[in-house]
């Protein structure tokens, strides 16, 4: 985070806007996706991130309160 506390987002585009964070992830689990999914091992594990908070119905709830 910057001085003012406040989250630094990529520029507004056709794709969302992402936070770039630092994730300590268990060795066997990153090695799971390194040879899974070796080119797209960030992707991949971003689209569960995501897929979870969506079935949690956080990410509808989230959405649904800041456009209202």
């Amino acid at each position: 985070m910057n001085e003012d506390n406040k989250r630094i987002y990529r520029g507004k585009g056709k794709k969302p806007a992402m936070l770039c964070t630092s994730l300590r992830i268990p060795i066997d689990v990153l090695d799971y996706f390194a040879k899974h999914h070796p080119y797209t091992k960030q992707a991949k594990i971003r689209e569960i991130l995501i897929n979870y908070v969506k079935q949690q119905g956080a990410l509808n709830e989230e959405t649904n309160s800041t456009n209202q």
